[in-house]
Formats: structure tokens, C-alpha cells, sequence
């Protein structure tokens, strides 16, 4: 058998061997992911406490399990403390924002009327034939943006009225009895999940070094010389790069934060959720593609349409300052070969979206720079890395 058959025979198995292991991601993600994430809370409630555990089993005549399962609850209580905290922040600011914005709807026939006179202006230098032609159909696509907003305002008004029962069809109610119903069939669910995972976390923090022993155990040889050095490129590397994000989100949110406060003071924005406008802006510039563009531009575009210049002026000069920042702050934070190029990374984030959910969106991005990693790395062979990923990466082995 010649050297181009036995190259295709390898890639054919190659093939099918990286399809079955996708299948079986797949599936699990699909089918069994939900109930082992009891578990794997477990294991990351124990490995967070490992070092304090440690530190006081050797300071304490107190037997480990006691120490583990003391920490477990105060890591618990601490987390759902937070959780409460912030979560009724969340709720009482998007409240408060929904109806900022119904307040705004209410003003968008004005917003439609003042780009239809400013759509005017431009097209005068048109023929008078011409220009009725097109008079005509901004008039026809204006009066149905008009109508489209004057029926979401009476809808949103008769929601929100209080409906008299007379003539009142109840079957309306179906769907959020439904709703409320299907969540409360879940809480017992969650409930007990949570208890499982609280159990779950004190048995393996107790036990934490036999649970590893026997993990490394099921590995021989080169196998478990990839295992070690797949366990230090995910600390060294995927977690550097998740820390190095979560600190341009923070800059990022306290840029616009301060930026929009700068305008207010200025007697320039005269609204308020400055904090929520701020981290909706954050979260939305870390997303591939998106950037805080996607927020700011179109509130420049809107403001100047609707004659606030100056407001439109600041947040122009807002979307560049934060603009700048990002490309000096992200080199020094991120490595260069940690990164995606951005298709691959939206493509990864739609595939995960449409097959496992939010989940997926945030995991599978994740997936993909560990398996990059492991790839340059040379512990998995999936595709030929390109010459300056090699060499990035012997330079990283050099530096260590």
C-alpha cells in the first residue's frame, strides 16, 4: 500500500473518530448535561475551597470533612446572599427601564416625523417627477412605522390597564397561568438539584485528593503526561483569557458609566440608568462583531435626528475613547494566540446558541480556544497550525 493511501486511510479515521467524539459532546450536551450539573457544581464548589481547605486542616485539630463542609455552606451562603442582592438590583432596574423606553415609544412618532422632514430636505434637489415618486413611498412606509407604533403603544396601554370582567375572555390567561405553572413545577427540580449539589460538594471536598488520585489513576504514560499538561493549559491559558475579559468588561463599564455621568453633569444627558446603560454597553462590546457601536452609534444617530446635538456629539466622542482604550488595554491583557479570528468565533457562538441554548452560546466559543490550544500544543492533532501559532508557542515554552 502506497504512502497517498495509507495518508487518506489515516484521514478517514481521523474522521470518523473526531465525528464520534462530536456525537458523543453532542448528545451529552443535549441529553445528560442537565443532570450532571449537580456534580460539577459539586467539583467546582471543591476545588475553589481546596486552599483554605488545606491551610486549615493543617492550622485546626479539626477533621478535614468538618472543614470542608463549614466552607461549602459559607461559600453557599455567601454566593446566594450575592445572588439575592444583586438580583433584586437587576429586577428593580429593568422595571425601571422598561418604562423608560415605554415612555420613549410614546415618543417615536415624533422621532418619525423629524427623519421624514430631514429625508425631505435631501432628496429637493430631485426632479419634481422624482421627487413625488419618492414623497409617495417615504409617506406610505412612514404612515406604516407610525401605525406600527401608535397599535404597540394602545396594546402596551391595555395591558396595562385594569380590565373590567364584562365580556373578559379568560382563555387570555391561558398562557401565563401556563407559564407560572411550568415555573413552579420546576422549583421543586431546582430545589433539590441545588441540595445535591450542596451534598455532592462536601463529600468530594472531604475526599478531594483521593477523588484526584483516582482520576490520574485511569491514565497511563503519554496519556497521562496529556492529561497534565491539558489540566496546565486550561489554568494558565483559558482562565487567564476568561479573567483577562472580565477585566475589559469592567473598564468598559466604568468608561461608559463615567462618560454618560460626564454628559449629565454637563446638563448634556438628561436621562438616568446610567448604571444599566452601562453594563448592557459592556457585556454587548465583549460579543465578536458587536462593539459598543452597536449601542452608541444608533443613540448618536437618534439624538441628532431629533435635534439633541450636543448629546449626540458626546456620545460619538464616548464611542471613540472607548474605542482607543480597548485596542491599548486588550493586547497588554489578552495573548495574540488565544484569540479567534471573529467568524469562527460568531460561528461558534450561533452553532451553540441553536443546538444547547445560552449555554451553549458561552461554552462552545470556550471549547473552541481549548481545542486551538490543544492542537498548537501538539496533544491533539486536529489541524496543522499555522507557522506563526508554532512559533508563538515555542516562544511561550522558552519563557517558561
Amino acid at each position: 500500500m502506497d504512502e497517498a493511501t495509507n495518508r487518506k486511510k489515516k484521514a478517514l479515521i481521523n474522521i470518523f473518530y473526531y465525528a464520534i467524539i462530536l456525537g458523543i459532546f453532542y448528545f451529552f450536551m443535549r441529553y445528560a448535561f442537565s443532570i450532571f450539573v449537580p456534580f460539577l457544581v459539586a467539583m467546582l464548589i471543591a476545588v475553589i475551597i481546596q486552599r483554605p481547605t488545606n491551610f486549615l486542616d493543617r492550622k485546626l485539630p479539626v477533621k478535614r470533612g468538618v472543614i470542608s463542609t463549614v466552607l461549602v455552606l459559607l461559600l453557599v451562603a455567601l454566593v446566594t446572599i450575592l445572588m439575592i442582592l444583586v438580583g433584586a438590583q437587576i429586577v428593580s432596574a429593568v422595571k425601571s427601564f422598561a418604562s423608560f423606553l415605554s415612555n420613549k415609544i410614546e415618543s417615536f412618532p415624533d422621532f418619525i416625523n423629524a427623519i421624514q422632514q430631514w429625508l425631505y430636505k435631501k432628496i429637493a434637489f430631485l426632479p419634481d417627477s422624482a421627487e413625488s415618486i419618492v414623497h409617495k413611498a417615504m409617506d406610505s412606509l412612514m404612515g406604516s412605522l407610525s401605525s406600527f407604533a401608535a397599535s404597540s403603544e394602545v396594546s402596551s396601554a391595555t395591558e396595562t390597564a385594569v380590565p373590567s370582567l364584562s365580556g373578559f375572555d379568560l382563555s387570555t390567561l391561558s398562557g401565563p397561568i401556563s407559564g407560572i405553572w411550568s415555573f413552579a413545577k420546576g422549583i421543586p427540580s431546582l430545589l433539590i438539584s441545588c441540595i445535591v449539589s450542596i451534598i455532592a460538594a462536601c463529600f468530594v471536598a472531604a475526599d478531594y485528593d483521593s477523588v484526584k488520585e483516582f482520576i490520574v489513576r485511569q491514565f497511563k504514560g503519554e496519556s497521562r503526561v496529556a492529561l497534565s499538561r491539558t489540566k496546565a493549559i486550561f489554568k494558565s491559558s483559558v482562565l487567564k483569557l476568561l479573567k483577562a475579559y472580565a477585566i475589559i468588561i469592567f473598564i468598559t463599564f466604568c468608561e461608559m458609566a463615567l462618560g454618560l455621568k460626564i454628559l449629565s453633569w454637563l446638563n448634556v444627558y438628561k436621562g438616568s440608568y446610567i448604571i444599566f446603560i452601562a453594563f448592557i454597553t459592556a457585556i454587548v462590546d465583549i460579543m465578536p462583531v458587536l462593539g459598543t457601536g452597536t449601542i452608541l452609534i444608533p443613540w448618536a444617530i437618534y439624538s441628532f435626528i431629533m435635534g439633541a446635538s450636543p448629546m449626540g456629539i458626546g456620545l460619538l466622542v464616548l464611542y471613540a475613547f472607548i474605542t482607543v482604550a480597548r485596542q491599548f488595554i486588550e493586547p497588554k491583557l489578552v495573548a495574540g494566540q488565544l484569540g479567534l479570528p471573529p467568524f469562527v468565533t460568531i460561528m461558534g457562538m450561533y452553532v451553540g446558541l441553536k443546538l444547547f441554548g445560552v449555554i451553549g452560546m458561552l461554552m462552545v466559543p470556550l471549547i473552541i480556544i481549548m481545542l486551538k490550544l490543544l492542537n498548537d500544543d501538539g496533544i491533539l492533532h486536529i489541524w496543522t497550525p499555522m507557522k506563526k501559532d508554532s512559533e508563538s508557542q515555542i516562544a511561550q515554552d522558552n519563557e517558561k
